[in-house]
Formats: structure tokens, C-alpha cells, sequence
């Protein structure tokens, strides 16, 4: 696949210098929130040529004060003008508003070595946006971009992309496809619905093994081009017979050995999803046939 670059957007002068004391308080005061669990989302090692490489992000907020705090990991990440690290936030998770040719992207962040900038999309043009509640600290291993949901359109719910440039020798993206999203209520990824595949398909039946398995995600609009499902980190069941409880095996216990005498009886299964620091719980009904 050929690989497209662009030239950086220019920093502003306005928003220069990183606070460094400011944004590791934050990050500090946000880890002793209950609530506060990230979004954790990987990105593949040594795909960026000479480009800064992403390894992973996470992302966490404080439901009260509303600041939204971007952790950025890898190597070589912004070390100067030519080299720099990139977040584009779609503040409305819709790819079909905002800048169609970056993503659908509202808000966008630039930092390099020594200075950052942070923009909005105002319909035509990338134009410099509030930054009162902005701040940014790190090192090449490890850069924290810390704002107030205030200042990002009050979203609480969003994709985004990270992205280095170095010229255009060399980039990195995470993800490599569409965008990842976040919402502030599942502290991961908004999961819409999953779709669920059961062996039999027909349902259980007395005597017989009956398996639930997730086999896909639905998550907001993200641009992805590929089509195949997502899958989910990992998944848990548990299930009553009647009243009862009903053991599992196999992976996350969703493989039930239903009873012979169970014919007539009601199975409930509540499957438990996780991806990228999200879960959601599905609850499902049988009758045992």
C-alpha cells in the first residue's frame, strides 16, 4: 500500500511551551479517581520508517471536572519539527462531518520537540481554538496531552487518531485503519451492540452442548475500509437454568452441558465483552428444546 504524507501544520506561537508540572498533577489526581479506568489501545511496533513509532495509547477522564487526558507510548515520538506526533479528535464520532480529508476530524493537536498547537475545523479551515485548559508534557518514549471536554465541543463521546510524520519519509498511525473512539460513560469505546453466535444456532437443546460466542462488535462510525468484525478482547459468561446456577467450560465458560430433563426449562446467559478497556454486558434468554 502507498503511503500519502502532508506537510505539518504549523505550530502557533500562541500555545508554545509545555506544562510539564501542570499535566503530570492531572494525570496523578485522575488515577486516584474510582471511576477513572482508561481505554487502553495497542498500535504494531516498527511500521513508521523513520517516523516516530506508536505503541500505544490510553485515555482517561474525570467524570466530574470533565478533563480528558491522552497518553501516548513509543519511541522517537516528536523529537523536532520535521519529526512530529499528531492526535486528530472527531469531537461528534461522525467521519462524515468535520475535515473529510482528515478523518472528519473537529479538533486537532501538533507537538514537536519544543512547542505544540491545537486547532479546530470551522467548516472550510483548520483555525487555532480555546487551549485554556490544555496541557503537555513527556519525553520522546512518552508524551501526556491533558483537556477539558469543555474545550473539545463538551464531547463524551469521540474517535480519534495519533499520528507521526517525519517529512515524508516515514509515518506512523494508530490505528492503521478507521479511528479509535472513546466515550467518557464506558471509559473505553462506546460498544453499540454484539452480534452472537450460538452452537446450536437453533438454541439449546436437553442433553445436548450449547456454546455462546461473540463474533463481532458494533462500535460508532469509525472510516474503516475493512470489513471484517471486530473481535473482543476477551469474554466471560454466566448462565441459570430456571433458578439455577448453571456451569460453563471451555473459553470465558460459555459452553454449557444442558441437562436431559431440562426440556421446557428457561437458560439465561449473560455474555460480559471487553475490548480496549471497555465491557458491556449482553443479557440472553432460551427456552431449552
Amino acid at each position: 500500500m502507498s503511503m500519502q504524507f502532508r506537510l505539518p501544520r504549523p505550530l502557533t506561537e500562541s500555545v508554545l511551551k509545555r506544562a510539564g508540572p501542570v499535566a503530570a498533577a492531572l494525570v496523578a489526581a485522575l488515577v486516584l479517581v474510582p471511576s477513572a479506568s482508561p481505554g487502553t489501545y495497542g498500535d504494531a511496533s516498527g511500521d513508521s520508517g523513520i517516523a516516530g513509532d506508536i505503541t500505544g495509547v490510553s485515555v482517561v477522564s474525570d467524570k466530574l471536572t470533565g478533563q480528558i487526558v491522552f497518553r501516548i507510548t513509543g519511541t522517537n515520538l516528536a523529537t523536532s519539527v520535521v519529526n512530529d506526533l499528531e492526535i486528530t479528535i472527531d469531537s461528534d464520532a461522525n467521519p462524515l462531518t468535520g475535515d473529510l480529508t482528515d478523518h472528519g476530524g473537529d479538533y486537532w493537536f501538533g507537538m514537536d520537540d519544543h512547542s505544540y498547537g491545537f486547532q479546530h475545523w470551522n467548516g472550510s479551515d483548520w483555525v487555532d481554538t480555546p487551549n485554556v485548559s490544555v496541557h503537555i508534557t513527556g519525553d520522546t518514549s512518552q508524551i501526556i496531552v491533558s483537556v477539558n471536554r469543555s474545550e473539545l465541543g463538551n464531547s463524551s463521546d469521540f474517535n480519534f487518531i495519533v499520528s507521526t510524520y517525519f517529512l515524508n519519509l516515514g509515518k506512523d498511525t494508530a490505528p492503521n485503519d478507521g479511528a479509535f473512539n472513546y466515550s467518557v460513560d464506558t471509559d473505553g469505546p462506546q460498544i453499540d451492540s454484539v452480534d452472537v453466535q450460538t452452537s446450536p444456532s437453533a438454541g439449546p437443546k436437553a442433553g445436548k452442548r450449547f456454546l455462546v460466542k461473540p463474533i463481532g462488535l458494533k462500535l460508532p462510525p469509525d472510516g474503516r475500509v475493512t470489513t471484517a468484525p471486530l473481535a473482543p478482547d476477551s469474554y466471560s459468561c454466566s448462565a441459570k437454568l430456571g433458578t439455577s446456577a448453571l456451569p460453563g467450560s471451555g473459553i470465558g465458560r460459555c459452553a454449557y452441558a444442558i441437562p436431559r430433563r431440562a426440556r421446557g426449562k428457561r437458560l439465561s446467559v449473560v455474555l460480559t465483552v471487553s475490548y480496549e478497556g471497555a465491557t458491556k454486558r449482553v443479557p440472553l434468554t432460551f427456552k431449552v428444546g
